[in-house]
């Protein structure tokens, strides 16, 4: 298959997978931001007014990552329930145009809410349109990131049971416990080392910077203390991701 035939395969994956169900049940849109929302309900109700915007753009943040949790089950229950990853791997489409049809479905689910918290977020902490355009670059770069991870994880196992309570882990922590709805300032000196143990601080840190916030960690070092530095831990991160699903993955059967 050529380069564009791969393409139109992805799309049809994307809409098997993301825009069809969405159009039969519309209400699955809402329990894509259900999650984040509550998070900034409760930022609001208790967090100091000047933490908010750190809270909206952890909304859109925390919807971005989640895509990779959707991944995980999506990709391992057609695997394992359905069967149909065998169909694609007696076909001619390649693991890669899998990889982006699968993730471009759940960018599909997710789509809505981040446009719901873009738009709180110029509302409460008005910015320039070359920062939004750079934040849509974070959110789409943080995309690419978590489904290819959830793509990963969800080929390491063979049985469903086993992959809602390991995706659940995963992508919470990477959302909740590192610095994603609340600035990485609010860390301890001596213990803000270890929020770069998880790639969503890169991401948290560049798309507050974007928009104008701050809130990034200092370091000694002021290569480290800029935004491309973010910039380029994220997309490194990214890169290995995409690099370990696409020839890592257990894309055929034993």
């Amino acid at each position: 298959m050529s380069v564009r035939q791969q393409a139109y395969a992805a799309l049809r994956i994307c809409y098997f997978n993301g825009i069809m169900p969405l159009w039969r049940s519309p209400l699955l849109i809402g329990a894509v931001f259900l999650t984040p929302f509550s998070f900034l309900f409760f930022l609001y109700v208790i967090a100091p007014r000047a933490l908010f915007p750190f809270g909206v753009v952890g909304g859109v943040l925390f919807t971005a990552l989640f895509t990779g949790n959707g991944m995980l089950n999506d990709a391992a229950y057609l695997r394992l329930e359905r069967q149909l990853q065998q169909v694609f791997v007696a076909s001619p489409v390649r693991p890669l145009a899998f990889l982006i049809g699968m993730a471009l479905s759940e960018l599909a689910f997710a789509l809505p809410a981040m446009v719901l918290f873009l738009g709180i977020l110029l509302w409460v902490h008005p910015f320039s349109a070359l920062g939004l355009a750079a934040l849509v670059g974070v959110v789409l770069l943080t995309w690419l990131m978590a489904c290819t991870l959830g793509f990963f994880v969800s080929t390491l196992f063979q049985q469903l049971r086993e992959i809602w309570p390991i995706g659940t882990l995963i992508f919470s922590s990477l959302s909740v416990l590192p610095p994603v709805f609340y600035p990485a300032t609010a860390i301890p000196a001596p213990y803000q080392w270890v929020a770069f143990l998880a790639p969503s601080t890169f991401a948290a840190q560049l798309a507050d910077r974007v928009v104008g916030l701050g809130g990034g960690i200092t370091t000694s070092v002021p290569a480290f203390n800029g935004p491309l530095f973010d910039l380029l831990g994220l997309a490194a991160l990214t890169l290995l991701l995409a690099s370990a699903a696409t020839y890592f993955s257990r894309w055929r059967e034993s």
